[in-house]
């Protein structure tokens, strides 16, 4: 069969237009920048499809409480509304998946105004369909980085869970959570070591599918953690739930318990 390259389908995709597009291929294959990738995905001039109308053309002013119609799309897994991660991306993916476009307009507006707008409808987002580098947004992630918590998510603080710990040999762990920890921290100047231990089961066992991460930091640093926290997810064994608790260099009872723990970072060496 002979295909017709002439055809839309058929172009090019355009070279990266900013820092995001730039980002998205290096962040589908390594959790260590989806931090990167949701403050990018924030800042970043989003664009988007709405029902064409002369009076959309310019520049519009919205408010609080104001209501913008998205456009719904559907493919094998439910409906979507499509986004773009430049104007140049935009018009690639609708002459590629739909060349008949019909009355359909592109709206560009900052990520902080999309994201809330569209949080409205529950529905996915998907980036750049159609393109090598895109992206699927739930409903979920879109409240998290509303509330910050893919962003800037930050430990809590206050008492906490009192319970026994136990400490953990990083040799029996799944080599691409000790990997992945390992090189994310040797990037960074806030951590001075990481611990991963096991809460006590309800028959004071160590519970094997409940991990305890223990970052001994230099400082509070919201970013870090952030960034940490969503790598770790994304490695940790299937079925194991996971908490991370932070300890700085003033919490002298924490210091002491992990001065009798091995530390995942920085290896040790051995004598």
């Amino acid at each position: 069969m002979n295909e017709d390259f002439s055809t839309p389908q058929w172009r090019p995709e355009p070279e990266p237009q900013n820092a995001l597009e730039r980002l998205l291929p290096r962040a589908a294959d390594n959790p260590a920048l989806h931090g990167q990738l949701m403050r990018a995905l924030w800042n970043a001039e989003i664009s988007t499809l709405m029902p064409y109308h002369p009076e959309m053309i310019g520049t519009h002013e919205f408010s609080s409480g104001d209501t913008m119609q998205f456009l719904i799309f559907n493919d094998e897994r439910g409906p979507f509304v499509p986004a773009f991660t430049s104007e140049a991306v935009a018009e690639y993916c609708l002459q590629k998946n739909a060349p008949d476009k019909g009355a359909i307009g592109v709206a560009t507006m900052p990520g902080e105004l999309f994201f809330k707008a569209v949080a409205g409808i529950k529905h996915r987002v998907v980036f750049n369909s159609g393109m090598t580098a895109g992206m699927e947004l739930k409903h979920e992630a879109i409240t998290g980085l509303i509330n910050g918590e893919l962003r800037h998510s930050r430990p809590s603080t206050g008492e906490g869970e009192k319970t026994t710990l136990f400490p953990i040999d990083p040799a029996s762990l799944p080599p691409a959570l000790i990997n992945g920890i390992r090189s994310f921290c040797d990037r960074h100047r806030a951590p001075i070591a990481v611990y991963l231990c096991l809460p006590a089961d309800a028959n004071g066992q160590p519970d094997q599918r409940d991990y305890r991460l223990v970052l001994r930091l230099r400082g509070l640093d919201n970013d870090f953690y952030n960034d940490f926290t969503l790598m770790a997810g994304k490695l940790m064994p299937a079925g194991v739930e996971f908490s991370c608790a932070v300890v700085t260099p003033d919490n002298e009872k924490a210091l002491e318990f992990l001065q009798r723990c091995t530390p995942l970072w920085p290896v040790l060496s051995v004598e």
